[in-house]
């Protein structure tokens, strides 16, 4: 898996980069590269130096990016997108005249009078592993709308593994993970029960986000878990669960443009269907705490 590039770092993929950059900024002119004289290419020795970093931040400023010099998830795509040119053949009228002992093919006059193909976005672009996490936290459920049970207030540790969408803004994210819970007042001190969830889930990432203080706003998502249930080590139910979710989240600490440290709270609305006791329930609950996160580019 690619890692992020930046400043300071060495090794064949700088060099990778270094060629990326020599092939995007040399003439011939716009609009590939600004007019004026032409540059010396980049040394492909695998350092990532100053000049290096110059050249990355000017490729970001020609692609709308932002010229923060990191090589990640939003600019690697396009450093490996071929360039191509457009040329347009002018052809000259014909005096009736003057006799022409040789015309164009019908062909050549339509192929030459089209303009190249435009590219596209895809739907969907390409999803990739991205990160590992690890979340900490407190969970408050509230009683039931539907079916049995109570309010209850629980503490949880998860890890998940995520899967990205490659675009900017609005993007799709996979995660599949596993969390353990223990209650935070136990009813019965004899009796401790704890509970670990296994989950799959999909979200709408960034639907509503202010970018410039690294705060996500709107990121529904839908999970499916499946959680087991004990009592003093004892193995005392299973249930299923299907829940729709927001979670707010500010990333803290980031590197480039990819959060470290997080801080979240998610607003939850589940149906969970005890097997055992075959009765299902419908109640809203309330998350929140912190996310520590490893990046893999």
């Amino acid at each position: 898996m690619a890692r992020t590039l930046n400043r300071g770092m060495t090794g064949d993929d700088v060099s990778d980069l270094q060629a990326a950059l020599n092939y995007h900024l040399r003439p011939p002119n716009p609009p590939h590269t600004p007019s004026g004289p032409p540059r010396p290419p980049l040394a492909t020795d695998g350092i990532f130096g100053p000049l290096t970093e110059a050249r990355l931040k000017e490729f970001q400023r020609l692609n709308n990016l932002v010229d923060d010099g990191v090589v990640g998830h939003a600019t690697r795509p396009l450093l490996l997108v071929a360039r191509y040119v457009s040329a347009k053949i002018p052809i000259a009228k014909r005096d009736p005249n003057v006799s022409v002992a040789f015309r164009a093919h019908p062909s050549f006059l339509l192929a030459t009078q089209q303009p190249a193909p435009l590219q596209s976005a895809p739907l969907i672009a390409p999803v990739v592993l991205q990160n590992r996490q690890v979340q900490l936290g407190g969970n408050l459920t509230l009683d039931p709308l539907v079916g049995p049970g109570a309010a209850q207030k629980t503490f949880f540790l998860s890890v998940q593994w995520t899967w990205v969408e490659q675009k900017n803004g609005r993007h799709l994210e996979l995660a599949l993970g596993s969390q353990f819970a223990t209650a935070l007042v136990q009813n019965d001190p004899l009796q401790l029960g704890f509970s670990v969830q296994s989950f799959a889930q999909i979200t709408v990432s960034d639907v509503v986000a202010i970018d410039k203080i690294n705060l996500h706003l709107f990121s529904p998502s839908a999970q499916a878990a499946y959680q087991s249930n004990f009592i003093n080590d004892i193995l005392k139910s299973n249930s299923l669960s299907v829940s729709a979710q927001n979670q707010i989240t500010w990333d803290m600490v980031v590197n480039g443009k990819n959060p470290l440290f997080s801080l979240f709270c998610q607003q939850q609305l589940g149906w969970t269907y005890d097997l055992a006791a075959r009765k299902g329930t419908v109640a809203p609950a309330f998350l929140g705490g912190a996310i520590w996160q490893t990046s893999f580019f």
